[in-house]
């Protein structure tokens, strides 16, 4: 099963960051779902969500009960909702799995406040009723109708406030089918301008609509090398702005300066987090901790890591009392003490010697697998431990 705590903490960042509970955000969020696949489920391409899960499906479906009840618990109102196609046979509904009760796990979202409503789907307002229209419609990829939408908008209330935005956003619409130009001016004018327009306009809508234009730019930077003056001019970039994680991977190991480049390592390490593979992504932390320790201990501190849980633990671990400094590179170590998963995610065997903090890590690693039996080779573990930091050796003699 799942465990508990991180499903509730996934479901109350959903709560804050979108309003409601969505399951579909949540196998996103968690890497069960990619986001191209979600794209062509979207647009009609896949039969059932089912068939694009990653993952054991039983463990799928007990991530899915266990939020739900989750979500019961809080006293969240639950709607049933439907997803639409965007393309081809638009509006048509699509389904999540052949089987009745995933389809309802995945159907039926939560929201705070049950007798709330949306003001402009219940305004008596035919230009509010054409503004959720065109919000609907510019979130689902269906510019024709978007822009049909704002016209008639224009003539029937043409002092609505959000008029002129959407008339911006209907026009933007249009430039994703052009060629990028100018990189610089590119990228300034999705960071500067369209991205905030489009949150403030659509919402939650907005990534859907945005990630097209992510996606162009990627297309746009492809084989550019990456200079890490121009950090934002790489591929790897818009592909993490649209989630596509695994073409993320792939742009980052393809540059040949990867490996000694901290912003190319943190890409790759987030980009393996959301595919799934966790372990992974928090051994390339750790090792961040002892390549690039300043930089990762601003990533840290700045709660921008996809793993939620690696902030508090940051913050435990620099208000600790220890015999000595408790400095970014022995990170790694305090957490084979208080996060299991530490220990498989990166072993002793896999841990470069060049770093004190290396050592420690191995050394404590060692004697963790190996159990508590004493013996001369687990007191000399122990004593290159303590050398190397005798405040984490003290934790650990407490522990044995």
């Amino acid at each position: 099963m799942e465990d508990f705590r991180k499903i509730c903490f996934e479901v109350d960042r959903l709560l804050l960051e979108q309003g409601i509970y969505s399951p579909v955000e949540l196998l996103l969020a968690e890497g069960r779902l990619s986001y191209p696949d979600y794209e062509a489920w979207r647009y009609g391409r896949v039969i059932a969500l089912e068939e694009v899960l990653a993952g054991n499906p039983v463990r799928i479906r007990a991530l899915l009960t266990e939020a739900g009840r989750y979500a019961v618990k809080l006293g969240l109102h639950a709607d049933r909702r439907e997803f639409l196609s965007w393309e081809g046979k638009a509006g048509q509904a699509l389904r999540f799995s052949s089987d009745t009760e995933f389809e309802e796990l995945c159907c039926v979202h939560y929201r705070r406040g049950g007798n709330e409503v949306q003001l402009d789907l219940f305004m008596d307002n035919s230009g509010n009723v054409l503004v959720n229209g065109i919000v609907d419609a510019l979130s689902s990829r269906r510019v024709e109708e978007a822009i049909r939408l704002t016209d008639r908008l224009l003539e029937t209330d043409p002092s609505h406030p959000r008029l002129g935005m959407l008339e911006v956003l209907c026009n933007a619409a249009q430039r994703q089918f052009e060629p990028v130009d100018d990189y610089f001016s590119e990228i300034e004018y999705l960071e500067g301008y369209l991205v905030p327009l489009a949150t403030g306009a659509l919402g939650v809508g907005a990534r859907d609509f945005l990630a097209p234009f992510w996606r162009r730019m990627a297309d746009a930077l492809r084989g550019r090398p990456f200079v890490a003056e121009t950090p934002l001019l790489h591929a790897s970039y818009p592909l993490a702005r649209a989630q596509d994680w695994a073409g993320v991977k792939e742009s980052v190991l393809e540059d040949s300066v990867w490996q000694i480049d901290p912003v190319l390592r943190l890409r790759l390490a987030e980009a393996l987090f959301y595919l799934g593979n966790r372990p992974a992504a928090l051994a390339a932390w750790c090792r961040m901790c002892w390549d690039f320790p300043v930089q990762m201990e601003q990533a840290l501190a700045s709660g921008t890591l996809p793993d939620k849980e690696l902030r508090p633990d940051w913050e435990r671990y620099r208000n600790l009392e220890a015999e000595s400094e408790l400095s970014t590179p022995f990170f790694p170590v305090w957490l084979l003490l208080e996060r299991t998963e530490t220990c498989n995610a990166l072993t002793a065997e896999e841990v470069s010697q060049a770093h004190t903090a290396g050592r420690a890590y191995a050394a404590l690693h060692t004697l963790l697998v190996g159990g508590g039996a004493l013996s001369e080779r687990t007191m000399a573990l122990r004593q290159k431990l303590k050398q190397a930091h005798p405040g984490l050796f003290a934790m650990y003699l407490r522990r044995v």
